[in-house]
């Protein structure tokens, strides 16, 4: 799909054009073609097959820009934009999407000041440099000012659980909105991505405009962006972008699977519609002037000939020709979920006790919870020494003697050392109901030396997951490089599960690392990481994981019965 690919070209070339003083009609022309490619229901690509001619029937695309279609379709480039962006430095684009800046005012901040970057721009506006430029007052500088930090703001992508609750609870002030009859969260949420860039919402009402009043007034709304008669699009204080969406009832679920996204899924579903000859959108599946479904999601998509598709595969990654065959995996549930395998109490960093992680697991219906701390190498941690380490396996079993279901597991997170040693020694490690490896240092070591050290930690017979296997924290530290698919299968050879740690700011494996494991028959463990217990809520996140990847509950050791569970972990020892 190179509809955004070209769209942004094109938008960069009319920004640059205008920048260099360049004619109105001309710049205009460019930003229609961008809104044109952007709205264009199937690949750019599918169109240039027919012909150019084809393309000179899309709206705003005239012989000219017909051309540097093709051109950047055969080339990846597009002349025109190269020769610009030799004239206009790269830096001078993003000035132009700051909010209240735009070409004419980078133009002149470029020419008088010199300022070609962000940074250029937030230390001018911190000298004060602007207040010296012509036409540049104090409300101007502050408006640029305000446009620059929700930039920076909006442009980093968040954690999705650190936002999800926020996200929920924003939902129900929508759904209390006069005249929303249901309202939901769309976008990558819905979807379960491990990160979000805005929020998106769709309500269903038969007076759009009344809701958008509402949207726009609601508590922590600081900015609003964009406001229409059937969307809006807000700002809140802390610079996360908001988008709503208002649909009459009867387009409610075609709606909710444009909104839902994501962008590739739609565009293979819009194409399957016009194989047929019908047309999908936001308000429906129509032949003609017909609409023949929208009101709901499924029917929309059997309108199609497909079964519903659950939100998380929705990524263009196969779902739609599996759907077509009959063969969409059931996938696992949050409900199927029996206990979570790696927790943290106070005989290392964690918050509560062995009782208040007990209470907290009977509260959520558990069968069991793996108490996991830390080994002593994450010295910060302040896990137990060897020695500790036995004792606080007695102390385990002594409270499940005294209190039953749901059972506590005496685990540990057992660090991986660089030479891929473990943490523990064996007469610590066979005591352990469940031992979960883990990395939490040396993470730039090459991709060969961390294959190395993982593969060596793979062979103690005591093993039993392999714990956040690329140690990634999302927008602070990058995943380790290791070969993977020489990873698993020593895994799979030696029977140790991977793990799926549902901590918002680890999600590790990701989907696409954990789709390749549990594809070359790997058992997958799912945990929360938490280190108190309102972390046990993340389960959710790794099951939303889980279901990236395409898992069912087979071979997912959460969803094994207790006695089943420790049986599979006595095994793996040959007991």
């Amino acid at each position: 799909m190179r509809n955004e690919e070209l769209a942004q070209v094109f938008e960069e070339i009319a920004l640059m054009s205008e920048f260099l003083g360049d004619n109105p009609f001309r710049v205009r022309a460019y930003l229609e073609a961008a809104r044109t490619l952007r709205d264009l229901d199937i690949p750019i690509e599918t169109v240039a097959q027919k012909g150019k001619e084809a393309l000179l029937e899309l709206p705003g695309i005239g012989p000219d820009l017909a051309e540097k279609i093709l051109e950047f379709l055969a080339t990846g480039r597009v002349k025109k934009h190269q020769e610009l962006l030799a004239q206009v430095p790269r830096g001078v684009l993003a000035v132009m999407a700051v909010p209240g800046v735009g070409p004419k005012t980078a133009r002149q901040l470029y020419e008088a000041l010199g300022i070609d970057s962000l940074e250029g721009l937030k230390e001018a506006l911190e000298r004060g440099d602007l207040l010296k430029l012509k036409g540049f007052g104090p409300k101007k500088a502050e408006r640029i000012r305000e446009g620059l930090d929700l930039l920076q703001a909006t442009g980093r992508r968040r954690p999705l659980g650190a936002v999800l609750s926020f996200a929920r609870n924003f939902l129900e002030e929508i759904r209390a909105l006069p005249g929303v009859e249901k309202a939901e969260l769309c976008g990558s949420a819905r979807r379960y991505k491990e990160t979000v860039g805005d929020l998106d919402y769709l309500a269903a009402s038969p007076t759009p405009e009344r809701v958008v009043e509402g949207f726009v007034r609601l508590k922590g709304v600081a900015r609003v962006y964009a406001k229409g008669e059937e969307r809006a699009t807000v700002f809140l204080k802390d610079g996360l972008q908001v988008d709503l969406r208002v649909v009459p009832p009867e387009s409610f679920g075609s709606g909710l699977q444009y909104l839902t996204g994501s962008k590739d899924h739609s565009i293979r579903l819009r194409a399957l519609a016009q194989e047929k000859g019908l047309k999908l959108s936001e308000y429906g599946v129509f032949r003609g002037e017909e609409r023949l479904a929208g009101a709901t999601e499924e029917e929309v998509y059997a309108a199609l000939g497909l079964p519903w598709i659950p939100p998380p595969l929705r990524e263009n990654r196969g779902e739609v020709e599996a759907a077509l065959k009959g063969e969409l995996p059931v996938l696992l549930a949050l409900e199927d979920i029996r206990g979570d395998l790696q927790v943290h109490s106070t005989y290392s960093d964690g918050k509560n006790t062995l009782e208040e992680l007990w209470r907290a697991a009977k509260a959520l219906g558990y069968e069991y919870l793996a108490v996991t701390d830390h080994s002593p190498a994450v010295r910060v941690a302040g896990g137990p020494s060897p020695e500790a380490a036995l004792k606080r396996i007695e102390a385990i079993r002594r409270f499940n003697e005294t209190h039953g279901p749901p059972y506590l597991l005496a685990g540990a997170e057992v660090d991986i050392h660089k030479d891929g040693g473990l943490d523990y020694p064996d007469w610590v490690l066979r005591e352990l109901d469940i031992v979960l490896v883990s990395i939490h240092s040396h993470f730039k070591l090459s991709k060969a030396e961390q294959t190395k050290r993982l593969l060596k930690a793979l062979e103690s017979p005591f093993v039993h997951v392999l714990a956040h296997p690329t140690a990634r924290l999302l927008g602070r530290r990058p995943p380790i490089e290791a070969d993977w698919e020489a990873v698993f299968a020593k895994a799979r050879a030696q029977g140790v599960a991977v793990e799926i740690d549902g901590y918002y700011d680890r999600m590790d494996l990701p989907d696409d690392l954990a789709r390749l494991a549990y594809g070359m028959g790997l058992w997958v463990s799912l945990s929360t990481d938490a280190h108190q217990t309102d972390h046990l809520r993340y389960m959710e996140l790794a099951v939303g994981t889980a279901q990236r990847a395409w898992i069912g509950k087979e071979r997912v050791l959460n969803t094994l019965p207790y006695e089943k569970l420790m049986a599979w972990l006595k095994a793996r020892r040959g007991v």
